[in-house]
């Protein structure tokens, strides 16, 4: 490629991409639109590929990318199976697709693999929905992927739950008006997986057993959680778990109480490393103890939180009343904790209007199925499912909760029930490999 330029005395001069100093062609490559072209441009050389690969090309990159744009990156939302509804990750109706065959071909499996954790545009995949072992961090947008040494079986239902104690990158307004990028690039991640044992989880306890996953290490260790109120561990739902903050949040079955964990933050540093065909690690003093946040819900109000999600910056919990039509919302308010790990929730009650000349007579269910993870602070977007007396298909519809207009916008969709959401990222967060030294040969390089 050449490029040609007027010099001082009027003589057209050819030049070669090649011969320019290497902050100019930062600056020339790094305008670029987006990182798909940047992914292309990396195949051109291998001086291209270490220049674009280099954390301060990244930085400028996103410098570019982020003026005179929101700081916050636009959000999606896949379901288990890794589809999506809003095509906002892609104009197809299944983006996971092409790399779950990738996967499965690479590691010859039998069925498609199922989404059970997001972080940013990191997802969370296991090869079977049950009985869950075989587990894999993926980027779909880079299409790579690191598999995990697998975790000791506990039971058929596991919950699980996906989080880094840092996004790859932040972007802050400065006082300027432009803004900042900072790069994280020694993130680390934590997989925890509620332990359910058949005969110990209907009983009520303070306590209970979760592995956890150690990205920094590459093991699993299993360990103690401590909560302040007594609950019974097979009454959490263990489908789905929303990461806010940096802590893990259940909900219960019943909607009457949540439990947080932060898996960043232990009570002590004395550890049990545990084998992966080992069934348990013992209960000493020797085990990771952590300390849950129990939230508790009034029992006076007859409502069942079957949906949870972000408004305004605080954790949402919400749930239809088909008496008032109205939705009600539970605030999780971080700033008005109390003791022994309890926080307060404030019951706000929200009413809008639906059209119901669209929504069918035979009505079956109407609830809602998920908060849109782009909210902000003027736009509370939440969408509703409605089935008639087919329940495997229905309408969704899209409401504002600030104008209480809605909006139908799928008619004869299939019923998920788990929503998941995924950003969609300037740059795409790169999948760390966990240390050879810890992990051996459990967990292979993906290509």
């Amino acid at each position: 490629m050449y490029i040609a330029a007027i010099g001082p005395s009027s003589k057209l001069m050819n030049t070669n991409i090649g011969d320019l100093p290497e902050a100019v062609l930062v600056e020339i490559l790094g305008r670029l639109p987006c990182y798909k072209y940047i992914a292309q441009c990396k195949r051109v050389s291998k001086h291209w590929c270490t220049v674009m690969s280099d954390p301060s090309f990244i930085g400028r990159f996103l410098c570019l990318q982020s003026d005179g744009k929101q700081i916050f990156m636009t959000r999606t939302l896949i379901n288990f199976r890794g589809e999506e509804f809003l095509t906002r990750m892609s104009s197809s109706f299944k983006p996971l697709t092409p790399f779950f065959k990738t996967l499965m071909n690479f590691h010859h499996l039998k069925e498609e693999p199922v989404v059970v954790g997001t972080y940013n545009d990191l997802v969370l995949c296991c090869a079977s929905r049950y009985h869950q072992r075989d587990y894999y961090i993926c980027n779909p947008y880079t299409l790579k992927w690191v598999p995990l040494p697998p975790p000791p079986q506990v039971f058929k239902f596991t919950g699980v739950g996906f989080l880094c104690d840092l996004p790859y990158y932040n972007c802050k307004k400065n006082d300027l008006g432009g803004n900042d990028i900072q790069l994280n690039a020694d993130y680390r991640c934590r997989i925890v997986r509620l332990v359910y044992h058949p005969d110990e989880m209907r009983i009520p306890s303070c306590e209970f057993k979760v592995q956890i996953f150690y990205s920094e290490t590459g093991v699993w260790r299993e360990s103690i959680v401590s909560s302040p109120s007594m609950f019974h561990l097979d009454r959490v739902n263990s489908g789905i778990s929303f990461a806010h903050n940096g802590m893990l949040y259940w909900m219960s079955y019943s909607g009457k109480f949540l439990i947080g964990l932060n898996p960043f933050m232990m009570d002590n540093r004395n550890s049990n490393s545990m084998s992966s065909t080992s069934s348990s690690a013992d209960d000493g003093d020797d085990s990771d103890h952590y300390e849950c946040r129990f939230i508790e819900v009034d029992g006076s109000d007859d409502i069942i939180l079957r949906c949870v999600g972000v408004y305004k910056g605080c954790l949402q919990m919400g749930d239809y009343d088909y008496d008032s039509h109205a939705v009600f919302f539970l605030e999780l308010n971080e700033e008005v904790h109390s003791g022994a790990g309890k926080s307060c929730l404030e019951l706000r009650k929200r009413v809008y209007s639906l059209d119901w000349e669209m929504v069918p007579d035979d009505i079956y269910d109407l609830n809602i199925l998920s908060f849109d993870p782009n909210n902000d602070g003027t736009e509370g977007i939440l969408y509703l499912y409605v089935s008639g007396c087919d329940d495997t298909h229905g309408d969704i519809f899209m409401c504002n909760i600030c104008t209480g207009k809605s909006l139908k916008i799928f008619e004869n969709h299939p019923r998920v029930y788990e929503y998941f959401p995924v950003a969609v990222p300037w740059w795409p967060t790169p999948v760390s490999r966990p240390p050879e030294r810890e992990a051996n040969a459990l967990i292979p390089s993906s290509p």
